[in-house]
Formats: structure tokens, sequence, C-alpha cells
């Protein structure tokens, strides 16, 4: 009998630098874009960053916006003709954080981007921003997504771990 050595320890790893961006493209649905104006429509995406840093909290300590841990919802289309593509030259670690929640939620980052721009239409920032962010860093100090899949048990999970985990020491000015 012989023993076959496997070595799992594989890891792809990148540096972040700051500056950096791509160029993205995002589907949004007609109905949302026609509810900005016209100027605004263009730079919809460039938000990114802005609402990530308002509502990136909430989003890793949210109930989930999939369902299934085993598949990834998309936005359903209102028709071929009813989504448009928009390209969007947005800094890496902003589309890096984008799709890490994304992947936690168990949707895509056009989906999420959009589910941020409807929290962003219902004024939810309003609401949480103070308690949220006031007084305390906007983001955690790192992410830790973990797709679990458990072929003994046909189980499947996606978390994310967060550092800090549960608090922040917030300043009272």
């Amino acid at each position: 009998m012989g023993i076959l050595l496997l070595n799992g320890d594989q890891l792809i790893q990148s540096r972040l630098r700051g500056n950096r961006t791509n160029v993205v493209t995002l589907l949004i649905p007609e109905r949302t874009l026609l509810r900005y104006p016209e100027k605004e429509r263009r730079i919809l995406p460039k938000r990114i960053p802005i609402l990530l840093k308002r509502y990136g909290k909430f989003l890793s300590s949210s109930r989930r916006l999939g369902k299934r841990a085993e598949t990834t919802l998309y936005q359903s289309s209102p028709g071929k003709r009813k989504m448009k593509k928009i390209n969007v030259r947005i800094g890496i670690e902003s589309w890096v954080l984008l799709g890490v929640l994304a992947q936690t939620h168990g949707v895509s980052r056009c989906f999420l981007f959009n589910y941020l721009l409807y929290l962003e239409e219902s004024e939810v920032g309003d609401s949480i921003v103070k308690t949220m962010n006031q007084g305390a860093p906007t983001f955690h100090k790192d992410y830790r997504y973990i797709l679990h899949l458990d072929l003994s048990n046909h189980r499947i999970s996606r978390r994310l771990k967060c550092n800090p985990r549960y608090f922040f020491y917030v300043s009272d000015h």
C-alpha cells in the first residue's frame, strides 16, 4: 500500500494598491436608471465607494439577501432590452469589497449594487449612519469570506468573518 501526498495549501494572493482601478461593467435595470437625472446616470456606479462606506458594516451584519448557499442570486431581468450596461472605472479595493459582500450574501455584484441604490433611495442610510458609523471606523480591519463545502454531510454554507467581529470602540466626540 502506498501513500498519496497532496499539497492543498495553494493560495492566490495579490497586493491591493489604493490608486489602482479596473474598468468593469454593471447591468442596471432601465427603470432604476430612469429615476435619476441624465447627468447622474453616467456617474451612478462611481458612487460604489461612498455606498460601501455608508452601508459596509450594515451589510456585513445584516440578514443575507440570498436564500440558498449553493446558488448565486441575480437580478430578475425585466427583458433583454430593459437592462442597461454601464462601464465604469472603479478602485480595486471597492470592487473587491463589493464582490466579497455580494458573495457572502449569495448575490451578484450587480444585484448588490442595485440593492445599495435601493437602500439609498429609501433613506435607510440616514437612519443607520449615526448608529453604525459615527465615531467608529468606516470599515472593519479585515474581511474573510468562507465558502464551506462539506461533501460528507451534504452541506454548504457562506460566511463572512470580520475583524473586529462584534463591536467597535466608538468615540463620543
